[in-house]
């Protein structure tokens, strides 16, 4: 076996959304910027994700489609990216995460300058926050954090390192 990883780096993650407008400028509001539109390629409307043969890639029907677009935070083209996606077939059922302690992926974290702005702003457009931010010691180091969720839903946490 080879002892170098295969694995280089992430490049991306996935948030489903139940409207893609809403929730873009939601992220929007926190800094990300559309890094590709997948709704148009040279000009021209893409094929739905189905057409593409995305459908048995992830396990959905060949009819697939969706609104999507790649979001990134500044310019490092080796940056993470989030992958916006409302799905227009098939249509999600509605159902959210029962609690942060379940299996899968539970929230994303960003890292911040200033959870304080950050904190003011979110409430201020009155989304869902968990509690204020808070000074907590993890791994030696003290950090700022507080969580709220997006607008379908998904938790972002966001921390400010304060040093160890």
């Amino acid at each position: 076996m080879n002892d170098a990883p295969n694995v280089l780096q992430m490049y991306h993650v996935n948030i489903n959304c139940s409207d893609f407008d809403r929730s873009l400028a939601f992220y929007e509001l926190l800094g990300f910027r559309q890094a590709v539109d997948f709704t148009q390629q040279d000009g021209k409307p893409t094929p739905s994700f189905g057409a593409m043969g995305l459908g048995p890639v992830l396990d959905l029907p060949d009819d697939c489609a969706g609104r999507a677009a790649l979001l990134t935070l500044g310019d490092d083209p080796r940056a993470t990216r989030l992958d916006l996606i409302e799905w227009t077939q098939p249509r999600a059922d509605g159902s959210t995460r029962r609690d942060l302690a379940q299996l899968g992926i539970a929230r994303l974290c960003l890292k911040v300058k200033d959870c304080r702005p950050l904190y003011e702003t979110l409430k201020a457009h009155g989304f869902k926050i968990y509690s204020e931010p808070t000074i907590i010691g993890l791994a030696g180091a003290r950090q700022m954090v507080f969580c709220c969720e997006d607008p379908d839903g998904t938790a972002i946490e966001f921390m400010q390192f304060k040093g160890f």
